[in-house]
């Protein structure tokens, strides 16, 4: 085990919150009786819904078809009938079609041992097929498929394939429980991404609160007879992001620059050299997929927050409602001021606890309404404190007066393709002004008309 600094530039230390569910038990969620399964979880378009109301499914059959590269298969999650097709609110307030199944009839997984298949001998081509065919996506925040990011970069063989186990937030703990309680089948994963990168190093990094975790994910390595280095790295946020943990590890580049690239994470380095970056929890959806022809139907979600009960980990199927999974930590004690489905620093809040799990929600956190009163936006005062927080070396408050005046083109000159929406500038602001909440419309804004895929281009 190493240890390695911090990124080069910006980032905070928002309060971590994750003690509330970090020493708590992986726990699995009781199956929905009614699962409201969205067409979009994921980057590209909503896949196309292929079932009708009537339609009996199986538990893991394909219900939704990929539309495009960037878009992922979806299956359904309990077997049963297709009740409905409808629209639903996702975060963000983006309305989708959504299928609503009610249970019935035997599960095809659940409840029996799942025997491992062999895959070693497997092409690179069938590996990629299984996964593509599994709707596996990554779970660390780019939700692009993940067999785009397990393909063969262009421009150059893989430098370092980097199992990212670090929050992607202060208020969460799902990795935490992942590498705790699901270490062996990360490793699995790992030595399948391995095969199909054929990278010169590979390593696993965790943050600091996790470092004692480590010793048993060396045993997993030492039983798999792999080499894999270990680093700890620092709890500054956002640690967890894909190209600041490259930044990270590869001495002190800088990220972010120019452009901000999106898969998974590939992102192109000096030399030639590519770094790959995968959660864990992508990792172990690459496991199940190959090795247990398991989809994506399930994920870990961290539910917490003050007002509930017993916060914890739980692997709960795609499509609970969000109230179901409240009830599976004992309610709240309070009513909810709001609902934030992600963390607390890039998450988005929903209305309703109506809103179903979908694989890009790694977190369910219940405000009271004292935490969610929004505080009062005052005057900006030139402090510059955003610009010292800001990771991607921006200007926040310049492309905040662009964004305000709807000028795009000079926005994206100044940078704003390169902000991930991270939050750190509304953090550091004292005039508690929505910097990130701004520029986020504002690449929605660009990304409409075309023009972010032309800056990134």
């Amino acid at each position: 085990m190493t240890q390695a600094k911090s990124f080069p530039r910006g980032g905070v230390y928002p309060p971590d919150t994750s003690a509330l569910s970090r020493l708590e038990p992986l726990t699995n969620a009781a199956v929905p009786p009614r699962a409201i399964i969205s067409m979009r979880q994921h980057a590209g378009p909503p896949a196309e819904c292929i079932v009708r109301p009537g339609d009996g499914v199986r538990e893991g059959m394909m219900i939704g078809r990929a539309q495009g590269p960037r878009s992922a298969h979806v299956h359904s999650s309990i077997p049963g009938r297709v009740v409905e097709i409808m629209e639903e609110t996702v975060a963000g307030g983006e309305r989708c079609q959504a299928v609503a199944i009610e249970m019935g009839g035997e599960f095809d997984r659940s409840g029996r041992a799942g025997e491992e298949r062999e895959w070693q001998a497997l092409s690179r081509f069938a590996l990629l097929g299984k996964i593509q065919s599994a709707g596996v996506v990554d779970l660390g925040g780019t939700f692009q498929p993940a067999h785009l990011a397990l393909a063969s970069p262009p421009g150059g063989a893989v430098g370092v394939l980097i199992a990212n186990g670090v929050e992607s937030d202060p208020s969460l703990s799902c990795m935490s429980a992942l590498l705790r309680e699901k270490a062996r089948e990360i490793v699995t994963g790992l030595r399948i991404a391995r095969k199909l990168l054929a990278p010169s190093r590979v390593v696993l990094v965790v943050g600091e609160a996790d470092g004692h975790l480590v010793p048993g994910f060396e045993r997993a390595v030492d039983e798999a007879g792999e080499e894999i280095e270990i680093t700890v790295v620092s709890s500054k946020y956002p640690q967890g992001d894909a190209e600041q943990l490259a930044a990270t590890l590869l001495g002190g580049r800088r990220a972010g620059q120019g452009t901000r690239r999106s898969v998974s994470a590939t992102v192109g380095h000096a030399e030639d050299r590519h770094v790959v970056v995968l959660a864990v929890g992508t990792l172990l959806a690459v496991h199940e997929a190959v090795a247990l022809d398991k989809p994506l139907i399930e994920r870990v979600v961290t539910v917490s927050g003050s007002i509930v009960r017993h916060p914890r980990n739980l692997k709960a199927r795609i499509g609970t409602r969000i109230e179901e999974l409240f009830d599976e930590c004992g309610g709240l004690s309070a009513p909810a001021g709001a609902i934030v489905l992600g963390g607390l620093m890039m998450g988005r809040a929903v209305d309703s606890p109506n809103a179903s799990l979908t694989k890009t929600v790694s977190g369910v956190i219940a405000l009271s309404a004292k935490e969610a009163r929004v505080p009062r936006e005052r005057p900006c005062i030139g402090c510059g404190r955003c610009i010292d927080a800001c990771p991607w070396g921006l200007v926040p408050t310049r492309l905040y007066k662009l964004a305000a005046h709807g000028r795009c083109d000079a926005a994206l000159a100044e940078g704003l393709a390169a902000c991930s929406e991270c939050g750190c500038c509304a953090f550091a602001c004292p005039s508690r002004i929505p910097l990130a909440d701004g520029l986020g419309r504002m690449k929605g804004a660009c990304g409409a008309a075309g023009k972010i895929a032309e800056a990134t281009a």
